[in-house]
């Protein structure tokens, strides 16, 4: 068998079939396992990883440089995190946990005002967190910004995905061209977040010639 045709059933293993049991079993109970064994499902994992790669690539040029690295440490934590539970799929564990409380103690027929709660406690939460951290770097604002914006993304991302309402959900899996709008709001944010690293290492290092040019003119 040729190599050509030996990837193709590989391949359509790798992206197609199971690769481990489901997040939701077929009693709707939450295991561990593949999330999203698909080839989109795939693909985000691989660019989350090449994201926390650039932000920790930055960090060690940040620090042999005397540049603050906290910005970068952190997103490559959250790159990195965001990454192993795309394919862990914890929110779903979460959400299956909270419908089975809600059963438990009887205020599973109000669920969705506790779920609009839990949304705006989340948003909250993010808005602080950003807040935060523009305070805590807002002299390197400029440098950061792109980064800051995909991060925005994601966090939208993550917040539309928390809100289970059916008609948001609808809206998540429209069908834009073999991927769902939920894929592709995810993975914008994951470019722009990967853009804002390339486009800090670009200036970085602008800046770092343009320091030893000064310091070779002074001589």
């Amino acid at each position: 068998m040729t190599p050509v045709r030996w990837a193709r059933p590989a391949l359509a293993a790798m992206f197609a079939a199971p690769l481990a049991q489901a997040a939701v079993d077929a009693q709707g109970a939450w295991t561990p396992g593949i999330g999203d064994p698909t080839l989109i499902g795939w693909l985000t994992l691989v660019l989350y990883l090449a994201a926390a790669g650039l932000a920790a690539r930055n960090a060690v040029a940040a620090t042999r440089t005397a540049v603050p690295r906290g910005f970068w440490v952190l997103l490559g934590v959250l790159m990195l995190a965001l990454g192993i539970n795309k394919q862990l799929d914890l929110q779903t564990w979460f959400g299956l946990a909270g419908r089975d409380l809600a059963m438990a103690q009887g205020w599973y027929e109000q669920r969705r005002a506790v779920q609009a709660v839990f949304i705006a406690l989340l948003c909250a939460a993010a808005l602080a967190l950003l807040w935060a951290a523009c305070r805590q770097w807002a002299a390197l604002w400029g440098e950061y910004r792109l980064a800051f914006i995909g991060i925005c993304l994601l966090a939208l991302f993550i917040v539309v995905r928390a809100a289970t309402f059916h008609h948001i959900d609808q809206v998540l899996r429209i069908d834009l061209g073999g991927a769902r709008l939920s894929a592709v709001l995810e993975i914008a944010g994951i470019l722009v977040v990967a853009a804002g690293c390339a486009w800090w290492q670009h200036m970085h290092r602008r800046r770092v010639q343009r320091l030893f040019m000064q310091r070779a003119l002074r001589r």
